[in-house]
């Protein structure tokens, strides 16, 4: 009776159209059509992409500030981490990123950029979303599929490129929220432009309570809330040199403490980011861009074991992991006549990370220390051409070659006596690959247009997933792989796009795709009520369950997706996109019992519906989310339920430059799993969350 009642308010307060005296307009003023996909690297618009394209733009991003970017992206179908927790509880390592199912394990097959600049963490592939700067966000740029295959590594899910603002002069953004569970959110950023140098920076705090993530009646006197905090800073200067020429530095900072819900489950991350720049336009047209960064992460990571009563914890590991990045790219482009938009590019990226992991404790005290030291270096270069036929034909077409290469060593050292084992060396680990891809997009009208896209996409396997073995909350122990071969992508797709009367809009794709030589986490089997030897992982604790990282034959990702966009008025916006998804393991010549099973923790069906309202008394936003069931193991025989989840958000003008806002996430207070154990031992999700904030913008 409560739920619906809240359902039955809701409905009410959208109910308040034509009256209205004002219009809130999207704070860019910029057409959908107009927008320049930057991740294209050949300066198309979303109505030029041959591959299915979504971007959120400024108004998205503000109605859902009090997110994290992770949450933000989730109102995107096939969007996906490695668990449907949001960044608030998940591990740190399961921040990986996925579209379109192609997921499966703890590593991202989804490129993430900030700017055009990578964010993963080079030696997993997580992305640690408090390092990008929600307040100067312009807008995030979702591109599907392996079409734009120009980026290398990672991209052979697709693209995702969030967009900062220009500096404006004297420009201030400021936003606090406070919540319940307890929550402060504090974010300000500014700007200013003085002649030629142009200035910009924010910083962020963020400290909250947390909340319980296992179910009432599995809960035990050592659970404690999950929980993240975090502070960050960053900025960046812009001098323009003459009229055809600039130059740029840029820098982030972030400090993030995690609790994985016990005492001693703990988590701490420091990044470092510096990067520089020159754009240059030539005189004969051509515009070149140069970048350097340099990025560093130090994170130490404890991780524990819980026994059945949950009444007390032990330490298996204290991983203290230092891992640093340089990379570089230059990128040309240029337009040939009328007709051609030619671009081409190199980049390259260093990894290096040395690993110091304490295990075997009796107590508090360890006695076995293990050191990895590994190295990557990844390379590539490409050549595009977008080719407008005439005004209804456009080809676009790439290819890229990329190289890798990875090295790596491993030492255990006795605590108590002292022995050192002999360093075991593995195999130089070195691939070659050539990925091309080719679009085609015809304008059958000013209503119509269809698109079709072949391509190949490729994903080295990581540091982590190659050298290092790990012990997990839940039992799991992952023995790495220095045999991995890299995931090699074969995909195509063809979609429509219709506008009806102005106010409809609609796009369909349908998309299959190959994965050869896909990693997975494979079950190589689980102890009974007592310890037992489980190869390759050796000895481990009764219950638990060992896993290899493994590569198989071949999996399938095919679906459909739809987005509809309805604007019967300027004070009424509904929106829907939905994903069919069918993922299935096809071929498996080394692990027979997976075949024809789903791959992990991708559902069939998801979808988001959204109603948004103006009226003269606050703006109203109503979001509906729905993922479908799924499995959290290789043999599909853990299943996690499926969930839907309401969230509402109300927010006023109060004046020219401030507005104040009532957010409330899940709003019927769902409870929803998010993983599922070999135990029966569950993970579920946040809470309904009410937040109350105010943002202040000149």
């Amino acid at each position: 009776m409560h739920n619906k009642l809240i359902a039955t308010l809701t409905f009410l307060s959208l109910a308040n159209p034509a009256w209205a005296d004002e219009v809130t307009k999207d704070n860019t003023g910029t057409e959908l059509e107009e927008i320049v996909i930057e991740a294209s690297r050949t300066g198309m618009t979303i109505l030029d992409m041959s591959v299915n394209t979504s971007v959120l733009d400024q108004q998205d991003i503000e109605e859902s500030m009090h997110k994290g970017v992770d949450e933000i992206l989730r109102q995107v179908p096939g969007f996906s981490m490695l668990r449907a927790a949001d960044s608030t509880a998940a591990a740190l390592t399961t921040n990986t990123v996925s579209l379109r199912g192609l997921g499966g394990n703890a590593a991202s097959r989804t490129l993430v950029m900030l700017d055009g600049v990578p964010i993963h963490n080079p030696y997993s592939s997580e992305v640690f979303w408090s390092r990008v700067p929600k307040h100067q966000v312009e807008r995030i740029e979702i591109v599907r599929g392996g079409g734009v295959n120009s980026w290398g590594n990672l991209s052979l899910g697709g693209v995702i490129n969030i967009v900062t603002t220009k500096p404006r002069e004297k420009g201030v953004d400021f936003s606090g929220t406070i919540s319940n569970p307890t929550t402060a959110d504090l974010n300000l950023a500014g700007s200013h432009i003085i002649d030629r140098w142009s200035f910009s920076g924010a910083i962020a705090y963020f400290d909250t309570d947390g909340y319980e993530n296992s179910p009432e009646d599995q809960r035990g006197p050592i659970d404690e809330n999950v929980r993240n905090d975090f502070k960050t800073a960053s900025a960046k200067v812009i001098y323009e040199i003459g009229d055809n020429a600039s130059f740029y530095i840029n820098g982030h900072y972030s400090d993030e403490y995690r609790n994985g819900g016990s005492p001693q489950d703990v988590d701490l991350v420091k990044t470092w980011f510096l990067g520089t720049g020159l754009d240059l336009d030539s005189a004969d047209g051509s515009h070149w861009a140069l970048s350097l960064f340099y990025d560093e992460s130090d994170l130490d990571s404890t991780s524990v074991r819980i026994n059945s009563a949950r009444d007390s914890e032990s330490i298996r590991s204290l991983r203290l992991q230092p891992t640093s990045a340089l990379g570089t790219s230059l990128v040309w482009s240029y337009e040939l006549g009328n007709r051609h938009t030619l671009s081409a590019g190199a980049d390259y990226r260093w990894t290096d990370l040395d690993i110091d992991e304490f295990s075997s404790y009796v107590g508090n005290m360890p006695r076995t220390l293990t050191t990895w030291v590994a190295s990557q270096d990844l390379g590539g270069f490409f050549i595009q051409d977008t080719w407008q036929v005439n005004d209804a034909w456009q080809v676009n077409g790439s290819a890229r070659y990329d190289y890798v290469s990875n090295q790596g060593e491993k030492v255990k050292t006795d605590l108590i006596t002292g022995s050192i084992d002999p360093t075991e060396t593995f195999d130089k680990n070195s691939e070659t690959t050539v990925n091309p891809s080719l679009g085609i997009r015809y304008q059958a009208s000013t209503a119509v247009s269809l698109r079709a896209a072949a391509y190949k996409g490729f994903r080295a396997a990581t540091l982590r997933e190659l050298y290092r073995s790990a012990s997990f909350r839940g039992g799991i122990n992952l023995v790495n792989n220095p045999e991995l071969q890299p995931e090699r992508m074969t995909g195509f797709e063809a979609g429509a796009d219709f506008i009806f009367d102005n106010d409809i809009t609609l796009r369909m794709t349908l998309f299959h795709n190959t994965v050869e030589e896909l990693i997975q986490n494979i079950t190589r089997g689980q102890a009974g009520d007592l310890p037992e030897v489980i190869e390759p992982c050796g000895l481990i604790g009764a219950g638990e369950t060992c896993r290899e990282l493994d590569n198989v034959g071949e999996m399938e990702a095919k679906g459909l997706e739809l987005e509809l966009q309805y604007e019967p008025s300027e004070y009424w916006s509904f929106f829907l996109s939905y994903l069919f998804n069918d993922t299935e393991v096809t071929s498996a010549p080394d692990n027979p019992q997976i075949i024809g099973n789903q791959i992990r923790q991708a559902p069939k069906n998801s979808f988001t519906a959204r109603v948004r309202n103006t009226n003269r008394w606050f703006d109203t936003n109503l979001t509906g989310r729905y993922v479908g069931d799924r499995y959290e193991d290789d043999l599909n025989s853990l299943p996690v339920d499926d969930f839907f989840l309401l969230d509402l958000r109300f927010s006023r003008r109060v004046s020219k430059t401030t507005d104040v806002f009532l957010t409330i996430d899940n709003l019927l207070d769902t409870e929803y799993e998010v993983r599922s154990d070999s135990n029966g031992n569950l993970e579920i999700g946040r809470p309904r969350f009410i937040g109350l904030g105010i943002r202040y913008r000149r």
